[in-house]
């Protein structure tokens, strides 16, 4: 259903917020878990398992919302998200305890989840196909704002007023972009409201999910999380089989592989944040073991990559409509890949300005590549499949960051075992790094080739 200007702009404006408040509710929390642990006495594996239940939660309603958004409409589910968003997050400023939180915590995260994947599928529906690069960029300005920002604000809020100070803010801040949505927009998206809803997918998909998670949390520190990763990924293979058999599945695998300009972007998309999410963490460590800067000024210096995101975010956009967006998603992994390759190039007295220029690289690439594959992910699906492709982006994104959280703890463990990071073992500590980065470098490669491979068959009748 295309939007007139003024519903446009009030989408934009609701999306953008959304986005905005994300990182709060991630990078944000992360920051905040030492006094969250103090307050309840909880342990390292309980703090720990706030960032899992929320990843966990994520990978699994990016995609089953797409599937509810066609049965109760995008805009209803998206309000509902949203909502839930702002309602979890106001209790979990009264949480007694750490099973609470963690409750709180899934439930919230399941609202970003539909929240992310209505989102994406109305503002695709609603914007005219020559400016939807801009658009996207634009509602991306709000999420690397946010990642520029969570870090020392919710420092400053949990050092002022408390940690749950940080919940309790967001929701008053976050209201008025629901109301916006729900007062402005008029109508409703649909593609077939009577249709059943596919319960066998839904249920192997999350039985599976839930174990690569799991896994992918201990696998640094109990044997059984690789039985789970394995039985994960055997359940994923059941999940196809269950789809291909459905009438109306999660995921319509046969016109998945069919179009490969959507299967080829899913891959990119997989591979390429599954080759630069972790890379913050050893950059984190780094600047703090080696260069000795304390978490707050570490906080600062790694802010450099998203600010150069949020400052390349709007030209990207209009490149990506000008130039088409293949060709800046291409061009935006190549990026990431080169700052790959310049991070196996640090090394114990490297300078901070090099670290400086990798950290731009590799913001300028990931604000190329984020919104620009997603617009060509979009475009090459039809509206009966436009929900479906927007779950997709979600959960690809979600599965390659946990692919290389498994990765890293490998990395870790081989190098360093279960010994903290220290000045005494900081040359094992950069060989580890090292070979993560060519690793990855490897990884994103292949990433680059998918892209490329795109481009082409797009290019050359």
């Amino acid at each position: 259903m295309p939007a007139s200007t003024s519903s446009l702009r009030s989408i934009i404006f609701a999306v953008a917020s959304g986005q905005f408040f994300l990182p709060f509710l991630m990078a944000g929390v992360m920051t905040i878990l030492p006094a969250i642990g103090k307050d309840m006495q909880a342990s390292a594996m309980e703090l720990s398992l706030i960032g899992a239940v929320y990843s966990l939660s994520l990978a699994i309603f990016h995609l089953i919302a797409g599937r509810i958004g066609d049965i109760m409409g995008r805009r209803r589910l998206f309000l509902i998200g949203f909502g839930l968003l702002i309602v979890m997050t106001g209790l979990m400023t009264m949480a007694p305890d750490i099973p609470t939180l963690l409750g709180l915590r899934f439930v919230q995260a399941a609202g970003t989840g539909i929240m992310n994947t209505t989102a994406l599928a109305i503002l695709v529906s609603s914007t005219p196909p020559a400016i939807l690069g801009r658009v996207l960029s634009l509602t991306s300005l709000g999420l690397y704002l946010g990642i520029s920002l969570s870090p020392p604000i919710a420092g400053f809020i949990t050092a002022t007023l408390g940690w749950r100070w940080l919940f309790g803010l967001i929701v008053p801040l976050a209201l008025p972009a629901w109301m916006l949505m729900a007062l402005t927009v008029k109508g409703e998206w649909y593609e077939a409201p009577d249709d059943p809803f596919d319960w066998p997918g839904c249920l192997t998909y999350a039985a599976s999910i839930t174990m690569l998670a799991v896994g992918a949390t201990w696998i640094a520190s109990s044997w059984w999380a690789w039985a789970l990763i394995g039985a994960g990924l055997i359940g994923l293979w059941a999940f196809i089989r269950v789809e291909q058999r459905s009438t109306r599945p999660l995921v319509d695998i046969g016109f998945t592989l069919r179009n490969r300009a959507l299967s080829l972007g899913l891959l990119s998309a997989f591979i390429n944040f599954g080759s630069t999410f972790g890379g913050l963490f050893y950059f984190s460590m780094y600047v703090q073991h080696i260069h000795g800067l304390n978490p707050y000024e570490a906080g600062i210096f790694l802010g450099i990559q998203p600010v150069a995101q949020m400052l390349l975010a709007p030209l990207a956009g209009r490149l990506s409509d000008k130039y088409g967006a293949e060709r800046m998603a291409t061009l935006g992994i190549g990026l990431c890949g080169a700052s790959l390759l310049l991070a196996t190039q640090i090394g114990l007295f490297t300078s901070l300005h090099f670290m400086a220029a990798v950290l731009v690289v590799g913001g300028c690439g990931m604000a190329l590549f984020g919104p620009s594959n997603t617009v060509a992910i979009m475009s090459s699906v039809d509206e009966p499949h436009l929900s479906q492709a927007s779950g997709l982006v979600g959960s690809v994104r979600t599965l390659g960051m946990l692919a290389n959280m498994v990765l890293i703890s490998m990395i870790m463990l081989a190098y360093l075992g279960h010994s903290t990071v220290t000045a005494d073992n900081a040359p094992v500590f950069m060989q580890a790094m090292h070979c993560n980065f060519v690793l990855l470098g490897l990884f994103n490669l292949v990433g680059f080739a998918c892209s490329l491979s795109r481009l082409l068959r797009r290019e050359i009748p």
